[in-house]
């Protein structure tokens, strides 16, 4: 039975998975991505898709093919392969596969997305605002629960992606740096002696509609000190000094899909992802008590499951 490979490669991590039938027979995820640089990328992608194969004892005309999406289709990856413009439809995607060699292997490559956005028009100064990866995810998650109306999809993360999504069609999307904000604060100001340079465990409710409150109210600059005074006030634990700072981030968050209109364009918000981001988000809205049907999916394998069905439209 042939097998079908992915690689989903970020900036941080990566994983590979076979596939049969359409189904994941294996899995080995690392703690690298690209950002360890392109030489070091290679020869470590290149090892460890031997270990897989090897391991899984498959030989080479048993591999249909090796798809991968991700940044190893930026400069730092393998080949840096060219965004493409919105709208995008799984069609314009299935058209843009990049097939390149890598040793012995032929791999084929799932390109990103771009938008020009419109934010210093009158400064006559251009914006654009990228994906790599996520758009294969998006995808996945059509595939997964079968949305034909205008949805906006929030992949959480280091950077939080707000992707527009009409017609099955990917139209725009928004980029904001909460995650990697919120990582830079626990463990490199003053506030990593607050939280012990963590990310909260679990959501504190009560701590983390403060802190969204509060950022709301006074802003992230203030109301980032103001965990230290309360931190020399009161007897909190880490986790909940660790929710008051994701609130407090994710205000922002908040702010944006509200000064960009998502929140009274979309009836339907799909919030995918299991990380504590994504929980926070997902809390955060629900408290609003929105018109908005929000629903959060929690799944690991959203990336395999768009680029299978970008790799089936290709063969079309």
């Amino acid at each position: 039975m042939k097998k079908i490979v992915t690689i989903d490669a970020g900036t941080s991590n990566l994983r590979i998975r076979i596939v049969e039938e359409k189904k994941i027979i294996f899995e080995r995820k690392e703690n690298y991505g690209v950002k360890i640089g392109k030489e070091k990328f290679e020869s470590e992608l290149y090892k460890l898709l031997q270990e897989c194969i090897e391991e899984n004892k498959i030989e080479k005309e048993d591999i249909e093919c090796i798809i991968a999406s991700g940044m190893i289709t930026s400069a730092l990856g393998l080949k840096e392969i060219e965004h493409l413009h919105v709208p995008v439809s799984l069609e314009k995607f299935s058209k843009n596969i990049v097939k390149v060699k890598f040793f012995e292997f032929e791999i084929y490559l799932i390109t990103g997305i771009k938008v020009e956005k419109k934010y210093f028009k009158k400064e006559h100064l251009k914006s654009i605002d990228v994906i790599r990866g996520e758009e294969v995810e998006v995808f996945g998650i059509l595939e997964e629960i079968k949305v034909d109306e205008p949805v906006l999809v929030i992949l959480p993360g280091s950077h939080n992606k707000f992707i527009e999504v009409d017609n099955r069609n990917i139209v725009d999307l928004l980029t904001t740096m909460s995650g990697e904000i919120y990582d830079v604060m626990t463990k490199y100001t003053i506030l990593k002696t607050s939280v012990d340079e963590k990310f909260a465990d679990k959501i504190e409710k009560k701590y983390l509609m403060l802190g969204n409150k509060i950022g709301r109210k006074y802003g992230i600059n203030q109301g980032s000190f103001m965990l230290r005074g309360l931190d020399l006030s009161e007897k909190l634990t880490i986790n909940e000094k660790s929710n008051y700072l994701l609130g407090l981030v994710l205000s922002e968050d908040i702010s944006s899909l509200e000064k960009n209109g998502y929140l009274k364009k979309y009836k339907k918000l799909i919030i995918a992802g299991g990380n504590i981001i994504a929980k926070g988000l997902f809390e955060l809205l629900s408290e609003m008590k929105l018109d908005n049907d929000i629903q959060m999916i929690i799944s690991s394998e959203l990336a395999t499951i768009g680029a299978l069905k970008i790799w089936e439209q290709s063969k079309k």
